[in-house]
C-alpha cells in the first residue's frame, strides 16, 4: 500500500512519445466497434460499441467508455489512462466494469467434475480497479501495484440436487443461494489489493522471436463489512520463446495459481481460479474450477502472411496439459489422462491433456491486442473454437465477455 500511495502522484504531463498510437493533436471524441461481441455460443446475439475521448483531463491521456449487451450477457466499462502504458515509464490506469448474465456455467468444483453435472447460474457483478505502473531497467521490468473494489450478487442458483454433481459441489451452491455471497450489498462488496510483477527479455515489435515473459502477482481480498469471504490469490507463470528459422518459434508456456481461504466461508467459484476452452482449447467454456490451477503449453508458430503490411497472419499448433486441484501442492500427480471420466482421488489428480491447431490475426505495428482462433480437441470429445482477445497487464480496457478472473 505504501508502494501503491507513493506512486500515485501523476507525472508531469508527457511528451508526445507516450501517446496512444492514432491519437490526434487536440481533444476529439471517435466511435470504436468491437466485432468479437457480436456473438458467442454461450452470450449469444449481441453488439459492442465505444467511446474513446482524447487528451481527457490532460495531454495524451485517454478515456474509454464501451457497452456490449447481447442476449444472456450485458456488460459495459469505463477507463481512464494518464498515459500510453506500452510508451510511458509511469502511468495511471482506472478501470470499471459492470456485468449480468444468466448463463455462468458451473459444472462442479474440482478436477473430476462431470461434463452432464453443468448448471447455469444467474448473476451480477460490478467492479472498479486502480493500477499504477512503473517501468524499470529499460522497460524490461515493470511494478504495477493495484487496489480494487467488487460486488457480486447471485440472483439464481439451481437446486443443487443433480445427480452428477459430488457432495462438495452441491454444499457450494448451497451456499451461493445463501446470505453468506449472495446480496450485492455493502456486507458483501469485496477489497482486493496486490501488485503485480513482470520481466520481459523480450526484443520490441509485435511478433518477438526469442526472450522470455516471467509474472508474478499477489492479491488479497477481503469482505468490507462481513469477515465471511476472505482470501489470498498467487499467480506465477514463465513464457519462453525459442527461435528456429526466420519468424519461426516455438513457444513454451507454464502458469500455476494458487487460492489460500482465510475467512469463514469457501471462496465462492467465480472468483476462483479456472480453466477451459478460453484458456486450453479443446475444453468446454469454465469446464473446470478449484482453488489451485496448472496449465502447460508448448505451440509452434510460424507466419503465414502480412497483407499490405498492415495485418499480420500466423499459425499454431500446440498441445496442452491442465488441471484444476483443492492443493495443488499435496494433489498434483505429474501423470496424463486420456479417460473422459477419469477416477481422480482426493490426493491424486492426473493433468488433462487437449491438442490445438490455429490462426492468430494483429496488427504489424501493435503486439495486442490480437484475434486468436483456435480449434482443439479433448479426451472428452469435446472439439471448440476458442475466439479470445490477447491482453497484457497494461491493457485499458477489460474483455467484455470474460465471467471471471482468469
Amino acid at each position: 500500500m505504501l508502494l501503491l500511495a507513493g506512486m500515485m502522484g501523476l507525472p508531469a504531463a508527457p511528451a508526445a512519445g507516450q501517446a496512444f498510437p492514432g491519437a490526434p493533436d487536440a481533444p476529439s471524441i471517435n466511435l470504436r466497434l468491437y466485432p468479437l461481441a457480436t456473438w458467442s455460443p454461450r452470450v449469444g446475439v449481441g453488439i459492442g460499441a465505444g467511446l474513446v475521448v482524447h487528451h481527457l483531463g490532460r495531454r495524451h491521456a485517454q478515456a474509454l467508455v464501451t457497452a456490449a449487451p447481447a442476449r444472456h450477457e450485458q456488460v459495459a466499462t469505463a477507463a481512464w489512462a494518464s498515459a500510453n502504458p506500452e510508451r510511458a515509464r509511469r502511468y495511471v490506469l482506472v478501470s470499471a466494469r459492470g456485468l449480468h448474465t444468466n448463463r455462468d456455467w458451473f459444472y462442479g468444483l474440482g478436477p473430476g467434475a462431470s461434463s452432464d453435472a453443468r448448471q447455469s447460474i444467474e448473476r451480477s457483478a460490478a467492479q472498479l480497479r486502480i493500477r499504477v505502473g512503473q517501468q524499470f531497467l529499460d522497460r524490461r521490468l515493470l511494478l504495477q501495484p493495484h487496489v480494487g473494489l467488487s460486488a457480486h450478487r447471485v440472483d439464481r442458483v439451481p437446486t443443487p440436487t443433480a445427480p452428477d454433481l459430488d457432495a462438495r459441489s452441491r454444499q457450494h451452491l448451497r451456499q451461493l443461494a445463501s446470505s453468506q455471497v449472495g446480496p450485492l450489498s455493502p456486507d458483501h462488496t469485496g477489497l482486493r489489493v496486490g501488485i503485480d510483477v513482470q520481466y520481459d527479455t523480450r526484443p520490441p515489435g509485435p511478433r518477438p522471436t526469442r526472450g522470455v515473459l516471467l509474472r508474478g502477482g499477489w492479491a488479497r481480498y477481503a469482505s468490507v463489512a462481513s469477515p465471511s469471504v476472505r482470501f489470498d490469490r498467487l499467480d506465477l507463470s514463465a513464457h519462453k520463446v525459442v527461435p528456429l528459422s526466420g519468424a519461426h518459434r516455438l513457444v513454451g508456456h507454464l502458469s500455476l495459481a494458487h487460492t489460500v481461504a482465510r475467512g469463514e466461508a469457501s471462496v465462492p467459484y467465480y472468483l476462483r481460479p479456472m480453466f477451459g476452452g478460453s484458456r486450453v482449447p479443446g475444453w468446454a467454456r469454465h469446464r473446470f474450477v478449484d482453488s489451485d490451477r496448472l496449465i502447460g503449453s508448448a505451440l509452434y508458430r510460424f507466419p503465414l502472411a502480412q497483407p499490405l503490411g498492415v495485418v499480420r497472419l500466423d499459425g499454431h499448433v500446440g498441445l496442452h496439459a491442465a488441471s484444476v486441484y483443492d492443493d495443488v501442492f499435496t494433489d498434483a500427480a505429474l501423470d496424463l489422462t486420456f479417460d473422459d471420466a477419469p477416477d481422480v482421488s482426493e490426493t491424486s489428480a492426473p493433468l488433462r491433456p487437449a491438442a490445438s491447431v490455429g490462426l492468430r490475426v494483429g496488427l504489424s505495428f501493435r503486439k495486442v491486442p490480437s484475434l486468436d482462433l483456435a480449434l482443439g480437441v479433448s479426451p472428452e470429445g469435446v472439439t471448440g473454437v476458442r475466439v479470445a482477445l490477447q491482453q497484457d497487464l497494461r491493457a485499458l480496457r477489460p474483455a467484455h465477455h470474460r465471467l471471471r478472473r482468469p
